[in-house]
């Protein structure tokens, strides 16, 4: 697949920029894309679920408990960019785990026992991991990080923002981005009535 410097390039592409040979070249677009490559990367594997970047991993407890709050800690693996579910509980984008866990610093807490069975977003080792089409997204997110710094355009920003919108939708529609589940909001009609209102069922796509 692609190398940082070939999604570099495309995004370069993307503003009608020259192309550069390396990060560590002496040129503003090399300098410009070489500061911010991984701090975008993370971004945005952590704004949408990717299907490539989803991981598992069983989590043993730390000798040491929380203060207070919770009855066990554990640490976060070292690639973990976003929790995806924790024990049988989907935490995306379900509204039901609230108080079930905490993410402070790099651990998480809860009263869950151990092994702690987490699925979440791992940074990949290499960016030949990468999807096509997150590889599509990313340049596409970096020409418009990039497109103020380098071409001191306003124009070219907004233009490169809405191409990554389109990018993305092009990758849920290809299932490349994991479709949340959606919450069905209770019947208050039906807990008034005493029915089963008070239940909430979730769906997918």
């Amino acid at each position: 697949m692609a190398s940082k410097l070939d999604i570099g390039n495309r995004a370069l592409t993307k503003l009608g920029e020259a192309r550069i040979t390396t990060f560590d070249e002496s040129s503003k677009a090399a300098e410009t894309l070489k500061s911010m490559f991984d701090i975008v990367a993370d971004a945005e594997l952590r704004a949408n679920v990717w299907n490539f970047a989803k991981a598992r991993a069983l989590l043993p407890a730390l000798s040491t408990a929380p203060e207070f709050g919770y009855a066990r800690a554990f640490q976060l693996p070292t690639d973990w960019l976003r929790t995806l579910q924790v024990g049988q509980y989907p935490v995306y984008p379900r509204p039901d785990t609230r108080g079930l866990f905490s993410i402070e610093g790099r651990q998480i807490l809860t009263d869950l026992g151990a092994p702690l069975a987490l699925r979440y977003i791992a940074r990949p080792e290499s960016t030949l991991q990468y999807d096509a089409l997150f590889i599509e997204v990313l340049a596409c997110r970096l020409a418009a990080e990039c497109a103020e710094p380098i071409c001191q355009s306003t124009t070219k920003a907004t233009a490169k923002w809405q191409e990554y919108a389109s990018a993305v939708t092009v990758a849920k529609r290809a299932n490349a981005i994991e479709r949340p589940s959606q919450a069905i909001a209770d019947d208050t009609w039906m807990e008034a009535r005493g029915g089963s209102g008070n239940h909430r069922h979730y769906h997918g796509d």
